[in-house]
């Protein structure tokens, strides 16, 4: 014969709390019944014998029951710890992968627009002597038709000479910073370094670089490794 109980009267029966009851319950080591949402225990109807039974032995196995789920618990911890060591260590080696190629790709476009500002001042060195030499010709052209003297056309050339140099001299050359970092086809951020750079070199005085209207302007005369470095 079996007899259902309360997990609270089983409790008080074998000296056990109501939620060591029910988690025996739910682990399946103590027979139950649901009814009507409610767990009952099932007893065998020689409850004396049941109550004879020593509470001692029922507390010690519910301890080393305790132990076993906190052993599994630390275990579960342990294991957790490891594998975020691991994931950690992989994400450690992706990031210096990864500040590799960074840096690789920013000595590449350094070097590119190194070779920018070769080009673009030769270009300019090119336009402008070009310009003057032809000036220069048909002045001395002009001179000849006229059939000057020997006497003027030697002062003459004498003073386009002088005022060519003097023009070569205050002759400026200059181009926005913008257009080249259009030509350059610099993603923004890129971009913003480089205008950073060229503007900490105008405050500190550098003659290559000039400021007109809120606009930078850099000097197609010279070069600027020493601020791309």
């Amino acid at each position: 014969m079996q007899q259902l109980i309360k997990p609270s009267e089983y409790a008080q029966m074998h000296g056990l709390s109501r939620q060591s009851v029910y988690a025996k319950i739910k682990r399946g080591t103590l027979p139950a019944r649901k009814i009507d949402g409610r767990y009952y225990v099932i007893v065998a109807t020689n409850i004396e014998s049941e109550i004879d039974e020593p509470k001692e032995k029922t507390v010690n196995e519910e301890e080393k029951i305790e132990h076993v789920s906190l052993i599994d618990e630390y275990r579960e911890i342990i294991k957790a710890k490891d594998e975020t060591i691991a994931v950690l260590k992989s994400s450690i080696e992706d990031l210096k992968e990864a500040n590799k190629q960074i840096t690789k790709t920013l000595q590449e476009e350094i070097a590119l627009l190194k070779q920018a500002f070769h080009e673009m001042r030769a270009i300019y060195l090119t336009n402008y002597q070009i310009t003057h030499q032809t000036e220069t010709e048909t002045t001395i052209d002009i001179e000849t038709e006229e059939e000057s003297t020997e006497k003027s056309i030697k002062k003459d050339n004498s003073e386009i000479k002088t005022e060519t140099k003097n023009d070569h001299d205050t002759e400026e050359c200059w181009i926005p910073l913008g257009d080249l970092i259009q030509r350059q086809q610099y993603n923004y951020n890129k971009a913003k370094q480089v205008v950073k750079r060229f503007k900490k070199a105008y405050k500190r005085g550098d003659k290559r670089i000039k400021k007109q209207n809120g606009i930078y302007f850099i000097s197609c005369y010279d070069f600027y490794e020493d601020i791309l470095e």
